[in-house]
């Protein structure tokens, strides 16, 4: 019992000792004020009028974004969020001795789920650069208490850190970034397990870059749905690994290498561009429709109609929605034609010429002529079968009759060609007819042979007969 008071006492002075930023200086005293809108308050020194000039600038849209991103991350929280405007570095650290650390200069941060930080001191010192990125800062750091949220607050940092870069305008901020530092372009010099164990990773922009590129490559390769459900996952799984193995169809080891050996270069030559949340390229699964491929069409386009109606960005999602009906139009043509195949391999052939008719009439309509010579050739073939199959029942209902002593040739012919075209049915009767024929043929044969020799009989009796009479009286009166 001695014993573990005194560990605990122990414990309780190392843990006293340690310097925090809040503890090791005295806060200047501040008044605040605040201004609300529907989502944000927004809490400023009551003396310094930027914090106002903030909240008329961004508060309403703000309120707009707060409503994207509950769509997109298929969540909301809990109202009003505070945006908060520190006067300095020092009072932003002050005030908040856990407060992860940034860039010297920087002008924005988050404190815990619910606080975006902003520091006035920076906005002032470049008022022309804040105009221009004041916006994508805020949306940055409303992306972290979205993915905070959603993961319960065990997403680790170096995600965050990717999250925040990632939702806001590349065109604004990642390229000012790739401009602006000296990330490797070919090969990242990191592994996911540094870039998003590593805390405060903000301060160390190359690796941010390379985080960025990791959301972008999960968002990118397998969809944003993917990615906010793998965020969920977070929320109960033993490690972010194990979360990234639950949701995605590959290995952390797989998806890792894929997106070192493949995607990183390809991202940082320019990919970047190509982000899901801003400028979303349909190029792909036009690519995929003109190549016949309608399934993977239509699968990526499930989610990114969902993505674009949640971006509420209407010109794209109009032809995301033409192009997801091109694609089922393929799939329908695609069914159709293998209903043609498969009617005909079960010797349906009425029906195999009409799935195929309809096939073609699909492709056609579609411009996709690679299936056409395959459906043609069964639409004829098919022709051929029924029609053969016609005249085999004409011919089967004169088999009785002398006149189908002739049509043994033909016979064989339609045999012979209906077993080549794959209708055994057909053949079969062929050669059941034949046999048919054949049976009479010697029938007739025969009763030709009994019939001659019954004659021959006949005449060899009468002419015996002949020879045998009496010669008639005026013969016998001569003599």
């Amino acid at each position: 019992m001695r014993l573990r008071l005194f560990l605990a006492v122990v414990f309780a002075i190392f843990i006293t000792s340690i310097p925090s930023r809040a503890a090791a200086q005295t806060c200047t005293q501040l008044t605040w004020g605040e201004t609300t809108t529907r989502a944000f308050v927004f809490t400023y020194q009551a003396s310094n009028p930027l914090g106002q000039e903030i909240a008329a600038a961004f508060g309403s849209t703000l309120d707009e974004e707060f409503n994207r991103f509950s769509n997109l991350f298929r969540m909301t929280l809990q109202v009003p969020v505070m945006v908060r405007i520190y006067p300095t570095e020092r009072d932003y650290y002050c005030f908040n001795a856990l407060a992860p650390q940034i860039p010297l200069g920087q002008t924005h941060s988050h404190i815990g789920g619910r606080e975006i930080a902003l520091i006035a001191q920076n906005i002032r010192d470049d008022p022309e650069s804040w105009q221009v990125n004041g916006l994508d800062a805020l949306r940055g750091e409303l992306a972290v208490l979205f993915i905070n949220a959603l993961s319960a607050g065990k997403a680790p940092p170096g995600l965050q850190t990717g999250v925040n870069i990632y939702a806001q305008d590349p065109f604004v901020t990642f390229e000012h970034l790739i401009n602006t530092t000296a990330p490797p372009y070919e090969r990242p010099s990191a592994s996911w397990r540094n870039l998003w164990d590593t805390p405060d990773l903000i301060v160390h922009p190359d690796q941010a870059v390379q985080a960025t590129s990791i959301t972008a490559y999960l968002v990118d390769v397998y969809g944003w749905e993917r990615f906010i459900q793998f965020a969920g996952a977070l929320r109960t799984a033993e490690s972010w690994r194990l979360a990234l193995e639950s949701i995605y169809p590959a290995s952390a080891n797989a998806l890792e290498s894929q997106w070192a050996d493949v995607y990183y270069a390809r991202f940082m030559s320019g990919r970047w561009r190509e982000n899901a949340l801003y400028s979303l390229s349909l190029a792909p699964y036009e690519q995929l429709i003109a190549g016949g491929a309608y399934q993977a069409a239509a699968d990526g386009l499930a989610d990114v109609i969902k993505l674009l109606i949640d971006l509420e960005d209407f010109d794209r999602l109009s032809q995301a929605e033409a192009l997801n009906a091109t694609a089922y139009r393929g799939l329908e043509a695609d069914a159709l034609a293998r209903q043609a195949r498969q009617t005909y391999l079960e010797g349906d052939y009425a029906a195999a010429q009409s799935f195929a008719a309809d096939a073609i009439t699909a492709y056609i309509n579609l411009s996709d002529m690679r299936n056409l010579e395959s459906l043609l050739t069964i639409e004829k073939q098919a022709a051929e079968v029924i029609e053969l199959n016609a005249e085999l029942d004409s011919i089967e209902t004169r088999l009785g009759t002398p006149a189908a002593l002739a049509v043994s040739e033909r016979l064989q012919a339609i045999g012979a060609r209906l077993g080549t075209l794959g209708d055994s049915a057909g053949a079969a009767r062929a050669a059941e007819a034949i046999a048919t024929l054949n049976t009479a043929r010697n029938q007739f044969a025969m009763a030709i042979a009994i019939g001659g020799a019954l004659l021959a009989i006949v005449i060899f009796l009468l002419r015996l007969k002949h020879f045998t009479a009496p010669p008639p009286p005026e013969t016998q009166l001569q003599a």
